[in-house]
């Protein structure tokens, strides 16, 4: 049984604020990741993320949790925590960059992404795609809605690969086949614009 598990299973047997603490620990800048990858404001961040953990306390105990199932739930609750947001957001102004919301969120589909923030923030992709580059964004947009999410998880909200299969409920194999396609199709789109560069010249 990994940390984590241990410690959930030890918040809810015998509730002992220093087994959540350890979750939280955990957690926590993976939330602030998450929402700060939408809203680029550090306080709303803290914020929203406080509020997500607010929640998670007052109801971890109430469910005998693994690993697994926490993960999937604990990004769900955050999910639903933006979508509130937003949608508060969306009746106090006008903006037309604020997206219609569903209720419900489908990963194969839905799009959690704004690929500039990955170029200003591209340390988050160094470790598996080894280069800085200007025509980042234009390759991420021709990614698939899936493969967008998967690395949004992996390198802005610094999921591991079991934490991404137990979010999307796939396995890791799958999970790393859609990162290692993602990742060639990044490369690929920028070699194409290297050559395209060299034949304008």
């Amino acid at each position: 049984m990994d940390e984590i598990s241990s410690s959930l299973l030890n918040y809810y047997r015998y509730g002992d604020r220093k087994y959540f603490e350890k979750v939280y620990l955990f957690y926590m800048p993976k939330m602030l990741n998450f929402f700060y990858f939408r809203t680029f404001d550090k306080h709303i961040s803290e914020d929203l993320a406080s509020e997500v953990f607010i929640k998670v306390f007052l109801n971890t105990r109430k469910n005998l949790f693994n690993n697994k199932s926490f993960n999937s739930w604990i990004f769900k609750t955050a999910t639903n925590q933006l979508i509130d947001y937003l949608r508060k957001i969306k009746k106090e102004t006008e903006n037309t960059f604020l997206m219609d919301w569903q209720d419900e969120i489908d990963f194969e589909n839905y799009n959690l992404w704004d690929s500039n923030y990955l170029v200003r923030n591209s340390i988050f992709l160094k470790k598996e795609l080894t280069f800085e580059n200007k025509n980042l964004a234009d390759s991420l947009e021709n990614l698939t809605n899936l493969q967008k999410n998967v690395i949004l998880m992996m390198f802005v909200m610094d999921f591991d690969y079991k934490m991404i299969s137990d979010v999307l409920g796939k396995s890791q194999s799958t999970v790393r086949g859609i990162v290692f396609r993602a990742i060639n199709a990044i490369k690929n789109e920028l070699n194409n614009d290297k050559r395209g560069d060299k034949t304008k010249c």
